[in-house]
């Protein structure tokens, strides 16, 4: 008897949660914004304000940094640093063989690096890019080179080859977007 109300409690629960509409019902949903999305930062203390993409991740870095930020890259993270030299900082040739230097590269001539060097346009003029890899370490470096007056602007990218390369778009997103504050 109870197995009698059971089922026809059940039946009658199925037979009022059927409509009679015959049509399917369809949703749109925002899609969520891209992780590459912008934040403008301004630094009083350094006199530039610069767009990072929303997934840096602010770090500590040296007194001598005017920014340091954590990238995160698939398969680990890189790091960032924004250094200001006065004058040429030492010049194009010793700092990309200090570079390559770091990376277990041999030092190079400035015709064969010159040959390497992108030059890109960004909020504070004409700047040079360098990417330096050592496949054998699975180490590289993305840098930027931006004289601004009588000083000069290192942007410095460290990190795995594939990280490297998947971080390069922000990367000159981010150097194109320093500029002086207003």
């Amino acid at each position: 008897m109870a197995i009698k109300v059971f089922f026809s409690i059940l039946l009658l629960i199925i037979v009022q949660s059927c409509g009679q509409e015959n049509h399917v019902r369809t949703y749109r949903l925002p899609k969520p914004e891209k992780s590459s999305q912008k934040q403008k930062v301004e630094t009083p203390t350094s006199g530039f304000s610069w767009e990072k993409p929303e997934n840096w991740i602010p770090s500590a870095g040296s007194n001598m940094r005017l920014a340091s930020f954590d990238v995160p890259f698939s398969d680990s993270k890189g790091d960032l640093s924004l250094i200001k030299l006065s004058g040429t900082g030492g010049g194009l040739e010793s700092n990309i063989n200090r570079w390559r230097g770091q990376l277990g590269l041999v030092p190079q001539s400035l015709p064969e690096m010159e040959k390497n060097i992108i030059t890109k346009e960004g909020k504070l003029g004409k700047y040079q890019l360098i990417q330096l890899f050592n496949n054998q370490s699975n180490s590289a470096f993305l840098c930027a080179i931006m004289p601004v007056g009588s000083q000069t602007l290192f942007v410095k990218l460290s990190g795995g080859l594939t990280g490297i390369q998947e971080s390069e778009t922000d990367f000159i997103s981010f150097c194109s977007s320093i500029d002086f504050l207003e």
